[in-house]
């Protein structure tokens, strides 16, 4: 009898933690699909020169679909400082504890908000008005050949 005891009451413990597993699993893919995401809106900003509401909707909507969060949850922040593009971008990660119930944790205790918080240098164009790129015809310094 004792030994039924023990094991009803450390099975739900055992099972929460193999539970776990799937679920860091879980939060693992979102994290990843949130840098990729957040990388292609940031190489169209370079692009750009700016993040776009464009890009900021297209990012929050796609956030919103891929993780399955409301957009009104998915937070960005831009802002320029001369060729400097900084962005902030929150996004809620949500059911972080498998069977949180059992360890007394609440539905709003069981998340937290992933942050990305960088810059980058937008792209400027090395093309001058003749069409050439990277400096043109202006040969200075260099050697022509004509004497």
């Amino acid at each position: 009898m004792k030994q039924f005891i023990v094991l009803t009451a450390i099975l739900p413990i055992m099972m929460a933690l193999i539970m776990q597993t799937g679920q860091d699993q879980k939060n693992n893919l979102a994290i990843n699909i949130i840098h990729d995401m957040v990388y292609v809106a940031k190489e169209k900003a370079k692009d750009e020169g700016r993040f776009t509401w464009e890009i900021q909707d297209r990012l929050r909507q796609d956030l919103s679909r891929l993780l399955k969060v409301p957009e009104e949850e998915v937070v960005i922040y831009c802002r320029e400082e001369g060729d400097i593009l900084f962005y902030r971008i929150e996004v809620p990660i949500k059911n972080v504890v498998a069977g949180n119930r059992l360890f007394g944790i609440s539905d709003n205790e069981n998340q937290y908000m992933y942050v990305i918080d960088s810059y980058t240098i937008a792209r400027k164009s090395d093309v001058i008005n003749d069409g050439n790129v990277g400096g043109g015809g202006d040969d200075v310094g260099g050697d022509d050949g004509a004497n």
